[in-house]
């Protein structure tokens, strides 16, 4: 990302981070607010929401939710732990190791772009919505669901956000996109799989300096890609191998402590990682 981009981000950290915390505790109880508490706009929905590819059969569920009966929020909620974990311990394995601490600064993008993402809000309805962006400061907020899609939209000093998301329930999937200013500056998107989630995040920079993160997790293993990218990659179709983050210029991997991986800088790295024992 280009540096006036990434400042304008940074900006938003602070607040978002509070935000994090409030969504998280939002995530826990959106599933006990009864569905007639949801008050919906129709005039004020998105006419640019997301319009990923629909499942080709809808199971018998309620919308927002997958055939196993998780909210779109309980589900999202699952892969950025899963994903958290992930890059917690790919981080600590690279900032612990002599010759590789500098390497672990290029996973901090792939938090700090999830902070742009208040998707657990998605399904609590207007109302939760409203109070959960409000009292960060936001003004202006806008919630609407239809079905599977949703859209947040709200104003804070930086300017008019919105957030769109299509929930394909079928596969247990989530796309989002974030708007600044009416300009997608980010997507992210994940599937669950057999092996456990294939994710991907775009980032878009100015001047055609933009991001590409790809994933994938099994249990506590897994693989981090990273590449500079023109454009958008192609969306992601749930039937990704475990190993295909490795087809980016720069990745990290994990598989029980053996850690492996090509550098920014071209440099093929192995060697293994024991994280220490805290009770020591």
């Amino acid at each position: 990302m280009v540096l006036a981009e990434s400042k304008r981000r940074a900006k938003l950290i602070l607040q978002i981070t509070a935000m994090i915390l409030a969504l998280l505790l939002l995530a826990s109880c959106a599933g006990r607010m009864p569905a007639g508490q949801d008050k919906r706009d129709d005039e004020a929905r998105s006419e640019d929401a997301l319009q990923p590819e629909e499942p080709t059969e809808e199971p018998d569920s309620q919308p927002g939710t997958s055939g196993s009966g998780e909210s779109v929020a309980d589900s999202f909620s699952a892969y950025t732990e899963a994903k958290g974990e992930l890059v917690t311990r790919l981080s600590n394995a690279l900032a612990n190791n002599p010759g590789t601490e500098f390497d672990s600064m290029s996973l901090l993008n792939l938090v700090m772009v999830d902070m742009l993402l208040p998707a657990s809000v998605f399904g609590a309805g207007e109302e939760a919505a409203s109070f959960t962006l409000g009292i960060l400061g936001a003004q202006n907020i806008v919630y609407t669901e239809d079905g599977n899609r949703y859209s947040v939209k709200y104003d804070n000093e930086e300017g008019h956000y919105e957030v769109q998301g299509f929930y394909n329930e079928a596969a247990d999937a989530l796309k989002c996109a974030v708007l600044a200013d009416g300009k997608e500056i980010l997507s992210s998107e994940y599937y669950k799989t057999s092996y456990g989630y294939a994710g991907q995040i775009f980032a878009a920079g100015d001047e055609g300096s933009s991001m590409v993160y790809q994933l994938t997790i099994s249990g506590q293993d897994g693989i981090v890609g990273i590449s500079e990218a023109a454009a958008a990659p192609s969306e992601l179709t749930g039937g990704e191998t475990p190993d295909f983050p490795k087809s980016n210029k720069e990745w990290y991997a994990i598989e029980g402590i053996q850690v492996t991986g090509v550098t920014a800088d071209g440099r093929e790295i192995s060697f293994e990682y024991t994280p220490p024992d805290d009770n020591n």
